[in-house]
């Protein structure tokens, strides 16, 4: 397809075509969490088919069934691993099988293996790789795989999880007055965000923009979503300054999310690639 053969551009006009993702695969890492989850249910509506993926594969499938209940499209789960190569060849092989070649790739997966909130000065090596593996080289792994559906297509979205601390460093201050004992993921330590999280973040970004300008001849887009922090029932003094420390005064809520997802998803975004959606409440305003 020559892409500069103007006149052969379908007019963006139509606001239900626009959003429309029928006929459209999807797969999701990560996509039995809680934002994961968000993802798939706005694509689904939106009348996409949407693979999901997790590290528990039995918990996957139950989420896949539940979603499937209120959705256009079909949603299926797979149990995968984005930390180990041949997992992520695999899942997209059995999704490609049953729903057909993949045009749409979110890569949402944040681990926290033990030990995940540890000090900085004492953090763990293999900590440290479990973290940036999955998410960061997990990226580049399913981006690889998806690309090779997308290239025989002719086209594709592939959108990349980041977070604003890819974007500015932490705010220390928001977590002095944490404790060990009101932290809501069940760690050992007080409630805090690892430099391991961090630099897989900023590390997204990057890949995102190095892959748009590689695969932009294929007709490949390449993008960024950076959400704020979401409201999960942390604790009070977390809470509080973070709210403070945010523009609109709230953290996020999860749905806040689907509207950016759709749009990266869709042909809304379609002349978009190697950017960086930043949906944070105006935490990086200032």
């Amino acid at each position: 397809m020559e892409r500069n053969k103007y006149e052969q551009i379908k007019l963006m006009d139509n606001i239900a075509e626009i959003f429309d993702l029928t006929s459209r695969t999807a797969l999701i890492s990560g996509g039995a969490g809680k934002m994961g989850q968000q993802f798939a249910a706005i694509l689904s509506s939106a009348g996409c088919n949407v693979a999901i993926t997790d590290i528990n594969g039995d918990y996957c499938a139950e989420v896949a069934e539940k979603l499937s209940k209120n959705s256009r499209g079909k949603v299926i789960g797979f149990k995968a691993d984005f930390y180990e190569e041949q997992e992520v060849v695999d899942v997209f092989a059995a999704a490609r099988k049953e729903l057909g070649l993949i045009d749409i790739f979110i890569h949402n997966v944040m681990p926290k293996p033990e030990n995940y909130y540890a000090k900085l000065e004492d953090y763990k090596m293999e900590t440290w790789n479990r973290v940036v593996g999955a998410s960061l080289a997990g990226a580049f792994l399913g981006a690889r795989e998806a690309a090779k559906d997308m290239k025989t297509k002719g086209a594709g979205s592939i959108v990349f999880t980041a977070s604003t601390y890819g974007v500015v460093g932490p705010d220390q201050r928001i977590y002095k007055d944490c404790s060990a004992k009101n932290n809501i993921y069940g760690a050992k330590e007080a409630l805090n965000q690892p430099a391991c999280y961090s630099t897989s973040k900023g590390g997204l970004i990057s890949l995102a923009r190095h892959l748009a300008s590689s695969w932009g001849k294929d007709g490949i887009r390449v993008n960024c979503l950076t959400p704020g922090g979401v409201f999960d029932g942390q604790e009070e003094a977390f809470h509080k300054a973070y709210n403070e420390r945010t523009p609109l005064d709230r953290m996020a809520v999860w749905t806040d999310y689907n509207g950016a997802i759709l749009f990266l998803a869709s042909d809304a975004s379609r002349y978009m690639t190697g950017a960086n959606l930043v949906v944070d409440g105006g935490w990086t305003a200032w």
